[in-house]
C-alpha cells in the first residue's frame, strides 16, 4: 500500500490519459446511451431522467429495461407526457418491472414529470428556475428540483418509492443518479451533451457510485468511508484541484474502470499491469 500523497501533476496527467481511453466509443452499457438516442433537448431531458432514476443494478439492464419505456413513449417522450394520462399509462405500461420498481412506480413518475411539463414546459425549464449561481455547488438548486417535481408530503401521490427514484442532497444521500442526470445535461464535451448551458460546469458534484467511491479512495481523493453527500463533496474537491473548471470531466473515466470490470474489490495484476493509473493508485500489485 502507498502512503505517501500522489503528486497532483502526475495524479492530472494520468487521469487525464484515462479520460482519452474512454471516449464515447466505450460508453456501451451506460444509461447515457438512452440519451443519445435522442437529439431534440427536450426529449433528451426526460430520457436522462428515467435513465438517471432507475440506475442502480447492473447497467446493461437498466439501458434494456428503460429502452423499452422510453421507445413505448410513442411519438416522442415529451409529447407523451404532454398528453399523460395515468389510466392510459397504467395499461401501456402494465408488467413493467426493473429491480424492485414495477408499474406503480413507473406511472407516478412519470405523472410527476407530466405535471412539470405541463407547468413549465420542459424539465430544463424548470431547473432554471431552481437554478441560482451564487450557490456554493449545485447541491441546493438540486433540492429545490427535486422539492418541485416531487408530490407534497401527505398527498395521494407522493410515495417513499417516488423519494427513492428521485433523491435529494436534503437527505445527505450522495445522491448519485441524480448527479449523473445533472452530469449528462451540464457537462459541454462528449460523451455528454451539455445542453443545459445556463448551469457552471464547476457548480456540478461528483456522481458517487461504489465504483467511483472505491476508486477514488485507491488515488487518494476521498478518505470517507460512507458513499454520502459529504463524501462526494471531498472527492469533487480534490479532482477540483486537478479542473477546477470542470472537475465532473474525471467521472466517466474512473466509473467505466469499475463497470469495465477493469479495476474490482479484488486486485488482479492482468489489470493492474496495464492501468495507466497505476502508479498513482495506493493499492498497486506487487
Amino acid at each position: 500500500m502507498r502512503n505517501r500523497p500522489v503528486d497532483a501533476v502526475v495524479l492530472r496527467e494520468r487521469l487525464d490519459a484515462l479520460v482519452e481511453t474512454f471516449d464515447v466509443s466505450t460508453i456501451t452499457p451506460d444509461p447515457l446511451e438512452l440519451v443519445l438516442r435522442y437529439t431534440d433537448p427536450s426529449d433528451q431531458e426526460i430520457a436522462g431522467l428515467l435513465g438517471a432514476a432507475f440506475a442502480y443494478g447492473r447497467a446493461d439492464i437498466v439501458v434494456v429495461n428503460i429502452g423499452r419505456v422510453l421507445d413505448a413513449m410513442k411519438p416522442t417522450p415529451h409529447t407523451y407526457l404532454s398528453e399523460f394520462r395515468a389510466a392510459e399509462a397504467r395499461k401501456r405500461f402494465a408488467g413493467f418491472t426493473h429491480r424492485f420498481q414495477k408499474t406503480p412506480e413507473l406511472v407516478a413518475l412519470l405523472g410527476a414529470l407530466a405535471r412539470v411539463i405541463r407547468t413549465h414546459g420542459s424539465l430544463g425549464a424548470l431547473f432554471r428556475d431552481c437554478y441560482d449561481p451564487s450557490d456554493a455547488d449545485i447541491g441546493p438548486s438540486l433540492q429545490r428540483f427535486v422539492a418541485s417535481i416531487l408530490p407534497a408530503p401527505g398527498t395521494r401521490d407522493s410515495t417513499p418509492q417516488l423519494r427513492y427514484l428521485l433523491t435529494s442532497p436534503a437527505d445527505g444521500s450522495a445522491c448519485k443518479r441524480m448527479n449523473l442526470f445533472l452530469r449528462w445535461m451540464v457537462r459541454r464535451t462528449p460523451p455528454d451533451v451539455g445542453i443545459w448551458e445556463f448551469v457552471d460546469p464547476a457548480k456540478l458534484v461528483v456522481p458517487l457510485d461504489t465504483h467511483v467511491h472505491r476508486i477514488a479512495a485507491f488515488l487518494g481523493l476521498s478518505s470517507r468511508k460512507s458513499a454520502d453527500w459529504k463524501t462526494a463533496r471531498e472527492v469533487t474537491d480534490n479532482l477540483a484541484l486537478l479542473d477546477r473548471g470542470d472537475p465532473v470531466r474525471y467521472d466517466f473515466a474512473i466509473c467505466r474502470l469499475g463497470i469495465l470490470d477493469l479495476c474490482s474489490r479484488k486486485r488482479r495484476k492482468e489489470n493492474c499491469d496495464v492501468c495507466l493509473l497505476r502508479d498513482v493508485c495506493r493499492f498497486p500489485v506487487s
